[in-house]
């Protein structure tokens, strides 16, 4: 570093320091290596205003923060509108970069200098650009950038403690060659070295919010977006990208790895789609199957039911006095439907813990694996019919598990519109496995051409709707764009670490919400609404050709989707209005819990229009069934 480069320091080792920002492309081993930087596990929380989780906790004195994976500092996505927000506010950043991917990942680190943020470069997966045979002269690469250089090995904390301590050397030259542009901004604008980076390279929000501190509003052309030669900027960085490279990167010969040949299997289309197909059926089998039926049926119909209830509902009713005064409190408390004691708490430890961690579990282990983004690639075509992208596969498969839970994995889908379609196509068109076990005894009984009938129902449905929110809702659909990681053997206290984090947040953010929501609906249910609601129902139920009884099970299902398909094997039907009845109630509104998290996840309009939407779907269609079917005249 010479005389007129030195450091631009804002963050010296006897600062106290505030915020840590790490940043770094997808699947890099940025959150591996958080949580072994970080002393403690802080919260895990979706950025304000947004869906994007981010995941904060302490480092010293610093609060450390895991940003989304982005390529670049902009605000192409929501994703790198947030790390842009992180950085700009970050006291420093380390930058994650893998040392296999030099090529790829130095242009966002050659970017956050030219902004002149703080920067520790953490040069991460040393033991896979070893087995690819490629060196890396880490003095080199120091020295070429002029901040510090931490060589790791995130999964084995190889490297992690240097970094600790390079944390307070974090920073950046005092000019990078982007600087020469500068000139093309006005004198006399009143802009950090950051924001006039984001300048040039035209980013709005940037250009927005500078131009309001001016008091840009002659009606004129913006001398700030005149000013964007973003392509330009790019095309420069590149170059210094490929020289950098070129510079301290020397790759040697050797064998192809047995994980890049499965890596390569997993991706032609003649092995890969059996191969995807087969890795769906096994999720679906482990969450929706062993999990959602078995050790959910033992949790809740033996734990629950047997031992946890009873006990329960006998202590409250000993301690509460035998008085009129007390007799709302008791059926808020251990009421057969919601019971705040009882049934909510069944339904969140015994029905939803379970699931989570399983869910957390499975997709833990296929993320560490590198199979997660390819199973995206290779299902992007069918799903991009109707709207969606690759990504949204996992959603729609854990949605047969569990509705609610795969509500919350729409998080991983990509734009805020596509997150609203699989949302609606979730609560739509999508049983969860609770219901498919009565759904299937009830179907049995009925005959295979039934079965067959109800799966082509349901497709249809899911396909008219997803093509036609695609086709109406503004925007368009995001192009799904995967850096596909190297397949590798998963780490058992990577994928722990990473469940056990997650299953807190989500149990932190679900348990109030549904208890909040249980208290409402056990109030309505006690001053007599629910009983109201099934009486209008019958109109609707004498339409479909059902008994006026099929408005309980409606009702029941606005609790719990499996309380409305256990209801009808109590009520006489023939085989044709069994299968209108199927119809309806997996069409009908998604269950309590599912549309609370619907409502915290997207906005209360979009849930309004989701729990409106599918009341229509579910008579529409059941309607029409019925009148296929000759059920009503």
């Amino acid at each position: 570093m010479t005389a007129t480069q030195q450091p631009n320091r804002r963050w010296r080792p006897s600062d106290a320091p505030e915020t840590i920002a790490l940043v770094g492309a997808p699947n890099v081993g940025k959150s591996v290596l958080f949580g072994s930087i970080a002393d403690e596990y802080a919260d895990v929380s979706n950025y304000p205003g947004t869906t994007v989780e981010t995941t904060a906790a302490t480092v010293g004195s610093a609060r450390i923060i895991d940003t989304p994976g982005v390529h670049g500092i902009s605000s192409f996505s929501e994703a790198e509108r947030i790390t842009r927000d992180i950085v700009l506010g970050a006291d420093a950043v380390v930058n994650v970069v893998d040392a296999t991917q030099l090529d790829r990942d130095l242009f966002l680190t050659l970017q956050l200098l030219d902004m002149g943020v703080p920067t520790v470069v953490a040069l991460n997966m040393m033991d896979e650009a070893e087995a690819d045979g490629i060196e890396v002269d880490v003095d080199a690469l120091e020295t070429a950038l002029g901040v510090p250089v931490v060589p790791t090995v995130a999964v084995t904390d190889t490297g992690v403690p240097a970094l600790r301590r390079q944390l307070p050397e974090a920073t950046a030259p005092a000019t990078t060659p982007i600087a020469e542009h500068y000139d093309a901004l006005p004198d006399d604008i009143k802009a950090s070295r950051a924001e006039k980076t984001l300048l040039l390279e035209g980013d709005d929000p940037t250009v927005r919010r500078v131009e309001a501190d001016e008091l840009v509003a002659d009606g004129g052309a913006s001398p700030l977006a005149n000013a964007a030669c973003r392509e330009q900027v790019y095309r420069e960085r590149r170059t210094r990208v490929r020289a950098l490279t070129e510079t301290v990167e020397r790759v040697g010969d050797t064998e192809r790895a047995l994980t890049d040949r499965v890596g390569d299997t997993l991706m032609r289309p003649l092995t890969g789609i059996p191969i995807a197909a087969g890795l769906l059926g096994l999720i679906f089998y482990v969450i929706g199957v062993l999990v959602a039926q078995r050790l959910v049926g033992f949790t809740e119909g033996v734990l629950f039911a047997q031992y946890y209830n009873p006990a329960i509902e006998a202590a409250v009713t000993r301690l509460l006095p035998g008085v009129v005064w007390t007799e709302p409190i008791e059926f808020l408390l251990i009421n057969d439907n919601l019971g705040l004691l009882t049934i909510s708490v069944q339904y969140v430890v015994g029905v939803l813990l379970p699931l989570v961690v399983a869910f957390y579990l499975v997709i833990g282990t296929l993320e560490d694996a590198g199979v997660l983004p390819r199973l995206a690639v290779l299902t992007d075509r069918g799903l991009s019919r109707i709207g969606l992208n690759g990504r949204a596969i996992v959603p729609l498969i854990v949605g047969v598990g569990c509705v609610t839970m795969a509500v919350i994995t729409t998080r991983m889908v990509g734009s805020r519109r596509e997150r609203l379609i699989s949302t609606a196509l979730l609560g739509l068109a999508i049983p969860c496995s609770a219901q498919i076990g009565v759904i299937m005894g009830l179907l049995a009984g009925l005959g295979l051409v039934w079965w067959a009938g109800y799966l082509l129902v349901l497709l249809a449905v899911l396909g008219v709707v997803g093509v036609f929110l695609d086709r109406t809702l503004p925007g368009e659909q995001d192009a799904l764009i995967e850096q596909l990681p190297r397949v590798r053997v998963p780490r058992p206290q990577n994928i722990v670490r990473k469940t056990y984090t997650r299953t807190v947040a989500f149990l932190k953010e679900a348990a109030p919400l549904f208890a909040g929501t249980a208290l409402v609906v056990s109030a309505l249910d006690y001053v007599g609404v629910l009983d109201v609601i099934v009486r209008g129902l019958r109109p609707v139920t004498a339409l479909l050709g059902l008994p006026a009884a099929f408005g309980q099970i409606l009702v029941l299902g606005l609790i719990r989707r499996d309380f409305a398909a256990a209801g009808m094997t109590d009520i006489a039907l023939s085989a044709p209005q069994t299968f209108v009845g199927l119809v309806v109630i997996t069409l009908f509104v998604p269950c309590i819990l599912t549309m609370t998290m619907t409502l915290n996840e997207r906005d209360a309009r979009s849930a309004l229009l989701i729990w409106v939407g599918s009341w229509a779907a579910a008579f529409g269609v059941g309607g029409l069934v019925a009148a296929l079917l000759g059920v009503v005249a």
